[in-house]
C-alpha cells in the first residue's frame, strides 16, 4: 500500500520555472516574427512609392521627348534652390509660366525630387533619383530611372557609405516607343 504522506500533490518549482522559461522564448519569437513582418511592410510601402516616382518621371519625360538630353544631363539641385515654376497641365498654365522645353525639364526633376508630399526626399528615407540614357540618348535607345532609399534592415539591401542598408527600384523605358 502507498503511504498518502510521500505522494506528489502538486507542481513543483522546477516544473513551473520550465514551463515559465517555454512560455518566454515562444512569446520571444512572436514578437521577432512582428518586428519582421513591420519591416516587410515598411519596405513594401517605400517599395510603391518609389514605383509611382518613377513611373511620373517617366510620363513627364514621354511628354517632353525634345528635351529628353535634359532629364540625364541637369544635375539635381537642393531642394532649396528656386526652380522656375512651369505648368504640367493645360489648367495651370494660367497660373504658371510659360517655360522652354529645358525649363520644364529642371522643373519636372525639381518636382519629383523635392515636392511637399509627393517627392523622393519626402516620401523616401533618404530618396535619391538617378537617371541614365543608353548612347546616343536620343529618344530610341533606353532611359533607366533609379530611386533609392535607405532601409532599416540590411536583409533588404546593400550597405551605402554612410553604413546604412539601401533599397532601389529601376525603371527602363524607351521614351519614344509606345509602352503599349
Amino acid at each position: 500500500m502507498i503511504n498518502p504522506l510521500h505522494t506528489q500533490r502538486g507542481t513543483t518549482l522546477v516544473e513551473v520555472l520550465i514551463a515559465a522559461l517555454i512560455i518566454g522564448i515562444g512569446l520571444l519569437g512572436i514578437a521577432s516574427l512582428q518586428i519582421k513582418a513591420l519591416q516587410a511592410s515598411t519596405n513594401a510601402e517605400h517599395r510603391a512609392a518609389a514605383t509611382d516616382i518613377a513611373a511620373a518621371l517617366a510620363d513627364r519625360i514621354r511628354a517632353n521627348l525634345t528635351q529628353i538630353n535634359s532629364y540625364v544631363s541637369t544635375p539635381l539641385a537642393s531642394c532649396s534652390a528656386p526652380v522656375k515654376e512651369c505648368a504640367s497641365s493645360p489648367d495651370e498654365a494660367t497660373t504658371a509660366a510659360q517655360c522652354t522645353g529645358a525649363e520644364m525639364a529642371t522643373y519636372d526633376l525639381n518636382t519629383i525630387r523635392c515636392a511637399d508630399g509627393s517627392g523622393a526626399k519626402n516620401k523616401l528615407p533618404g530618396g535619391e533619383v538617378t537617371i541614365t540614357c543608353d548612347a546616343p540618348c536620343d529618344g530610341t535607345t533606353a532611359m533607366h530611372i533609379q530611386v533609392r532609399w535607405e532601409v532599416r534592415n540590411d536583409v533588404f539591401g546593400e550597405t551605402n557609405s554612410q553604413g546604412n542598408a539601401s533599397d532601389s527600384i529601376t525603371l527602363s523605358m524607351i521614351p519614344g516607343v509606345d509602352p503599349e
